[in-house]
């Protein structure tokens, strides 16, 4: 027999209004550069955020005259404040095809205003990087 529940309760989060949010930042030969923001999610007011796969890629794609750390990260800036690293996916190697690659399945509920960043820095002098930064989540209603 059902369970009758009485009062209407607050539906689960899947039933308030789910909206797919998803990011994807692919490029290569990418020279040395400074840090630099590849992909901005801000929740917005009265919604709330399941970040639900967050994936890094870096691979040396062109040779370096020095090699310097090249990588990517994954940071969040709760309600835009001081942030901090999810993840992050690091290249130390001069070598052509050197990988690193990091992923994680469901990993923070955010909260109207805070931010989630993905981006990148290669301190090398000369060659280039293939980047692979993606970011899936679902939002919803607070």
């Amino acid at each position: 027999m059902g369970r009758i529940m009485s009062g209407g309760g607050r539906p689960a989060w899947y039933d308030r209004n789910p909206v797919n949010r998803a990011i994807d930042y692919n490029a290569s030969a990418v020279g040395p550069h400074a840090v630099t923001d590849r992909a901005t999610y801000t929740v917005p007011a009265g919604k709330k955020a399941l970040v639900e796969n967050i994936s890094l890629l870096v691979m040396r794609d062109g040779s370096p005259t020095t090699a310097g750390r090249a990588w990517a990260i994954a940071m969040i800036y709760p309600g835009g404040g001081a942030g901090w690293t999810a993840l992050s996916a690091i290249v130390l190697s001069a070598t052509v095809g050197a990988t690193d690659h990091a992923e994680v399945g469901t990993s923070a509920l955010l909260q109207a205003t805070d931010v989630i960043k993905l981006r990148t820095e290669d301190l090398s002098t000369a060659g280039t990087h293939f980047y692979a930064l993606g970011l899936k989540i679902t939002e919803f209603d607070a």
